[in-house]
């Protein structure tokens, strides 16, 4: 990526991060609860799942901020 003019990169990862703990922390207390591997695997899973969207949206809304800065003057 380019730099970051928007100064989102710092929040999306700090939000990537508590998402994915969230689903980490619920995989691992199904697992002491069942010990379910499987159910543990599903949410290790999810839990990388939701940082990937949670960086791809930041990614997203960067490009929309980008563009709209870069708008002309006169169509305000």
């Amino acid at each position: 990526m380019s730099e970051d003019r928007h100064n989102t990169k710092k929040l999306s990862r700090i939000l990537g991060v508590v998402f994915s703990a969230i689903f980490f922390a619920i995989g691992v207390a199904g697992f002491q609860r069942t010990g379910d591997f499987v159910q543990l695997a599903v949410f290790i899973g999810l839990s990388a799942l939701a940082y990937m969207v949670v960086i791809f949206v930041f990614a997203g809304i960067d490009r929309l901020l980008d563009k709209v800065d870069d708008r002309p003057d006169g169509d305000k």
